[in-house]
């Protein structure tokens, strides 16, 4: 076997051209295909550390949200808590007043039961002293005369007590 220059230049040639057609053919697209993806990788962590620098600041603007709605919370809490002692306290005074005017009203009925009470035992005083005059003496008195003894006997029995 001999080698043979024009059969060696022919592979180099023939060499030449399939690595000419496949360079052009398949590396270059392959290439470009490789850094388009790689482009597409890099905008994807992009977005990924966008989104995670947007989640951030969204979870930094909810925990401001949520520290206000608290400070509020306390807030209203407080107010309430400040207006319920106002109408507890009003409550309490105006159930005062009633229990006061109802204990007065109570006592004005006492006072004019027992009024009538006295007029009653009065009349009946009265009717007894007429009854027990009438059969001692035997004789009727004028209503002048009952009148002035049952007065005379009242006070007697006032001052008695």
């Amino acid at each position: 076997m001999e080698i043979q220059l024009s059969q060696i230049v022919f592979q180099i040639i023939n060499f030449s051209i399939v690595f000419g057609a496949l360079s052009y053919l398949l590396y270059k697209p392959i290439l470009k295909i490789f850094s388009e993806r790689s482009k597409r990788i890099e905008e994807g962590q992009k977005a990924a550390e966008a989104a995670i620098l947007e989640r951030e600041k969204i979870g930094q603007l909810k925990q401001k949200s949520q520290n206000a709605i608290e400070k509020e919370r306390a807030k209203i809490l407080a107010e309430a808590t400040k207006l319920a002692t106002a109408q507890k306290k009003e409550i309490i005074a105006e159930a005062r007043v009633g229990a006061e005017e109802e204990v007065a009203q109570i006592k004005q009925q006492w006072k004019d039961e027992q009024a009538r009470q006295v007029a009653d035992m009065q009349q009946s005083i009265v009717d007894l002293v007429i009854e027990t005059t009438a059969k001692v003496s035997g004789e009727m008195l004028s209503d002048k005369k009952h009148h002035k003894l049952i007065a005379d006997e009242i006070q007697s029995l006032s001052k008695a007590l």
